[in-house]
């Protein structure tokens, strides 16, 4: 599952919900066995959760929509996979990065936006997403 949402807070609070949102996140993830990956840049969350149909629905419907941090919160993309991308994060966060937004300018949105992407772009962005991860993953470990 793909959602995205805007915060409702301005920039001065959103570094405490950040810490607060993926706090909360990593509990409920393990007890349910959901991964993924939280984006956050520009006022929009783009969040990519793995985990059986029932519980990502319960998570979302639940506490993400009706999360006083979030407005606006639009489920983009939702599928059902073999394998996971993001089974070694319970929860990992990234801002807005060089590879991210490159995506985004060649979809033609000049800025991180993520309720203007196509959804049949949005699998190939869910493909940037693992691939970059992998990459810092990678580059981190190699020290």
């Amino acid at each position: 599952m793909l959602y995205a949402s805007k915060t409702k807070n301005g920039h001065h609070q959103i570094q405490q919900d950040l810490m607060d949102i993926l706090s909360e996140a990593l509990n409920f993830n393990l007890e349910n066995d959901i991964t993924g990956v939280l984006y956050y840049g520009n006022g929009f969350f783009l969040h990519y959760l793995e985990g059986e149909k029932d519980k990502l629905e319960y998570l979302y419907y639940n506490f993400i929509y009706k999360d006083h941090r979030h407005k606006e919160c639009e489920i983009l993309f939702s599928s059902f996979i073999e394998l996971r991308n993001f089974d070694k994060w319970t929860m990992k966060y990234a801002p807005i990065n060089v590879k991210v937004k490159q995506f985004f300018k060649t979809q033609e949105i000049p800025n991180f936006n993520p309720y203007l992407i196509n959804p049949l772009s949005i699998p190939a962005l869910i493909q940037v997403i693992f691939d970059d991860q992998i990459r810092v993953a990678n580059n981190y470990h190699s020290y």
